[in-house]
Parts: structure tokens; C-alpha cells; sequence
């Protein structure tokens, strides 16, 4: 739970309400017009609006969604013809990070393999990749996306990539914004 004060401090103001003649309904699940007591229970904390919605202020930025979208679909487009792995992909998206994180982007030594990269090497393709925010996703200041992807040939062949990457990105403060960390997983 992201404001256990908040929480506590709602359930007492539910139990004040409730031994005042409220019904926990009336307060806890159903919109009205009569005013309740929790909002002026959690009133002096420095909490803003969005983060009492369970959506983090990241993703209510429309320029912070947009660059962590792009950052992905860069990160998650491939040429095997041309790359010798998968972090070639990350190392061109490297202008959307703050320098101190680029500098942390490393290629490993060794060429990228699997039947997935090598099919896609010797057919000559490119992966072309679909992002999508993760909107279930809750965790403050982070903004996380998902791509999947389809391979396409120059012939015009395609066939859909193996599996799925998310990212999880945080950004600087002020714009205009870079990427000051990120974490991803392969499923």
C-alpha cells in the first residue's frame, strides 16, 4: 500500500462516520453529494490528487508517456542483419537518457543467437514493434510499457516476434524530460 496514513486515517474517519449514523456504504463505495469526513482526514498531507487516484503523476504526463513509448519501440526495434545484438537497439536510444544513464548501456562482447534472431538474420528482416502502456501498472514516478513485435522481411514476409519486453522507466524532473533509469524484463 503506497499511504498507509491515508488508509488508517479513512477507516477511523469510517468508524467515526459509522457511530455518527453514516452508513460505510454511503462514504466507502457509492459517489455522493454529502460531504464525507475522509477528505478532510487526509487533507494535510502533501499528497496530490493523482496519486490518491492509484494513478502515478508519470503517467498523467503526456510527454513522459510519449518518450517512454518511443524509448521502447527504439529499444525493441532490431536488424540482426545489422545488429550484432539486442543492445544495439538500446544503445540508439541513448539521446533519451539523461548521460549518466547512457553511460551505463553496455553491449556484451558476444553476437546475439536463438532461432527467433537467426531466422530473422537470414531472411533479412526487422522487427517492427507495437508498444502499449501498461495502465494496471501503479508504481510512482514509473511509467511502464510493453512490446511485443512482428518480423518483417524485405520480400514483405512476416511473422510475429517470440514473446514480449517491459520496460519501466523514470524520468528527470523537468523538461524537457530523459530517461533517468529503466529496468526491462523478457518474457
Amino acid at each position: 500500500m503506497k499511504h498507509p496514513k491515508i488508509l488508517t486515517l479513512t477507516l477511523a474517519a469510517g468508524l467515526v462516520a459509522g457511530v455518527a449514523g453514516c452508513t460505510p456504504a454511503s462514504t466507502e463505495t457509492e459517489p455522493s453529494s454529502a460531504p464525507t469526513v475522509a477528505p478532510t482526514m487526509t487533507s494535510p498531507t502533501t499528497s496530490t490528487p493523482s496519486s490518491n487516484t492509484g494513478q502515478s503523476p508519470a503517467t498523467e504526463d503526456p510527454a513522459k508517456v510519449d518518450l517512454a513509448k518511443q524509448a521502447a519501440t527504439i529499444m525493441t526495434t532490431w536488424n540482426p542483419t545489422k545488429d550484432f545484438n539486442r543492445t544495439a537497439a538500446e544503445l540508439r536510444a541513448r539521446p533519451l537518457m539523461t548521460p549518466e544513464r547512457a553511460k551505463e548501456v553496455i553491449a556484451p562482447e558476444r553476437p546475439a543467437t536463438g532461432v527467433e534472431w537467426l531466422t530473422a538474420a537470414e531472411k533479412n528482416a526487422t522487427s517492427k514493434p507495437t508498444v502499449k502502456l501498461m495502465t494496471e501498472h501503479h508504481e510512482q514516478n514509473t511509467i511502464a510499457v510493453t512490446a511485443t513485435w512482428q518480423w518483417v522481411s524485405k520480400d514483405g514476409e512476416s511473422w510475429a516476434g517470440e514473446g514480449k519486453q517491459t520496460f519501466f522507466f523514470t524520468f528527470t524532473d523537468t523538461e524537457p524530460y530523459k530517461i533517468r533509469d529503466y529496468v526491462s524484463s523478457v518474457r
